[in-house]
């Protein structure tokens, strides 16, 4: 390299490096007016500013608009000595697209633009079929054989001359299902995935329904009104998958202790319906019940889209909802819904003042929690029975026959079980006490 040539060479290399963001534009113009601008950012920082794909050279020009009317001189990034032929017109100059798989360097001034030239036609994209790779369980993956071609087209930066490839987004696009939680339905919705570059085997997420794979591309055909697209015949899908949804049924009364837990469970016994939901390709469920969180021992199993269940022991239960194609190909596991049943108690209040104006304390309720059986009995001193439960959430509101009984002492026996099998007899005195209403009321004539 002669003097000279070295002094250009050096001059660039340190414009690279120092020049600030300028705008400018390359473009191409003439022949067929196909070309597309793989890249504009103008960043001669990083020893390209722009990277054009064209179809093919015929007729075309290669153009560069710059920000004032300074002279401007094309060379190649392989001969900066030697000047391209060239025409300018005020800011903007054009020279023959004469080469390609080649870089420019425009000098406008003092100041170096570098463009790199692709001909799309030397790394043609050709899609010929596409079909689906037989032979795995395809539950999780589906491998797509693509016939064709697509070699790899690259560009270089002047600073550094290292290969970077240009993406050509080819796009392989099908239907599957997807979970509305919304609606508690799923739904089919087209998704896609694109490639950067050609493959002839690619693997994509299997679907979740019967659907076709289609092959488009690339870009660049894509922009030119080109575009090719190739179609699997329509696939049959084995994968499942499942959503399991639990529902509680709640009590309402107010003497229950933990009868609206944050999570399911609490107070015994706890009413749950599990909901399954699934997709296509499910031909089995089951709902699997464990006493530990890897289901080493199931102890139940039901195979029910809507189980209705009944947890009336404490502790804690797993359950999961699995599901699975025909001949158990493909399944699935839902991940655990874990139902906390709490221990028992049981507290009985030994006094009440029924028919009080606020209503507060007028009737006679135990505070329990997690019991499964329950009876009680009330007595008057004489052993007429005034009042029998099954049932812990109901109190006494202290009549007997409709009318309010008479303040005094009161006897009851409870016989109850919790869900932990602790096992409750309970008896002892009820004090009814006197209140302003009742007293009014019964003018001192209150049954007893």
């Amino acid at each position: 390299m002669n003097r000279i040539a070295k002094h250009i060479w050096a001059t660039l290399l340190l414009l690279v490096v120092a020049l600030p963001t300028v705008a400018q534009r390359f473009s191409v113009q003439g022949g067929d007016g196909l070309y597309s601008t793989y890249i504009e950012d103008y960043r001669s920082t990083d020893g390209i500013n722009a990277v054009i794909v064209v179809y093919g050279t015929a007729d075309k020009v290669l153009r560069f608009d710059a920000p004032s009317a300074e002279p401007i001189t094309w060379y190649t990034y392989d001969d900066v000595v030697n000047p391209l032929p060239a025409t300018q017109v005020n800011h903007y100059s054009t020279t023959p697209l004469s080469r390609t798989e080649c870089g420019y360097v425009v000098m406008h001034g003092d100041h170096p633009y570098y463009l790199y030239v692709v001909d799309y036609i030397k790394h043609p994209l050709v899609l010929s079929s596409v079909s689906v790779q037989e032979g795995a369980a395809m539950c999780d993956v589906v491998t797509l054989d693509i016939e064709g071609s697509g070699k790899e087209m690259t560009y270089y930066a002047f600073n550094n001359m290292y290969p970077y490839k240009i993406e050509r987004d080819i796009v392989i696009s099908y239907n599957t299902l997807q979970w509305n939680e919304e609606a508690l339905a799923y739904d089919e919705v087209p998704t896609e995935t694109t490639l950067k570059q050609f493959s002839s085997t690619y693997p994509v997420t299997a679907p979740l329904c019967n659907t076709t794979f289609a092959v488009t591309g690339d870009r660049f055909l894509e922009e030119w009104g080109m575009t090719q697209e190739v179609v699997t015949d329509e696939f049959i899908t084995v994968a499942v998958e499942a959503q399991a949804k639990a529902n509680q049924i709640y009590r309402e009364a107010e003497n229950e202790l933990d009868r609206h837990p944050e999570d399911l469970g609490g107070s015994a016994p706890v009413e749950i319906e599990f909901n399954a939901y699934y997709t296509d390709a499910v031909t089995h469920v089951e709902w699997q019940f464990a006493t530990d969180a890897h289901f080493n021992d199931v102890t139940h199993r039901y195979n029910d889209d809507v189980l209705r269940y009944t947890f009336r022991e404490d502790g804690t239960v797993y359950v999961r909802l699995t599901v699975s194609s025909y001949d158990e190909t493909c399944i699935y596991e839902c991940e655990p819904l874990v139902v906390n049943i709490g221990t028992s108690s049981l507290e009985i209040p030994n006094a009440f003042s029924p028919g009080t104006i606020d209503g507060k304390n007028d009737e006679w309720r135990v505070a329990f929690k997690s019991i499964v059986e329950f009876r009680c009995w009330i007595f008057n001193k004489q052993g007429v029975q005034l009042y029998y439960s099954e049932n812990p959430g109901e109190g006494w509101d202290g009549t007997h026959g409709g009318r309010l009984v008479a303040p005094g002492a009161y006897y009851y026996v409870i016989e109850a079980r919790g869900a932990d099998d602790v096992i409750y007899k309970r008896s002892g005195h009820i004090n009814l006490m006197h209140s302003r209403k009742n007293r009014t009321a019964t003018d001192g004539k209150e049954q007893q």
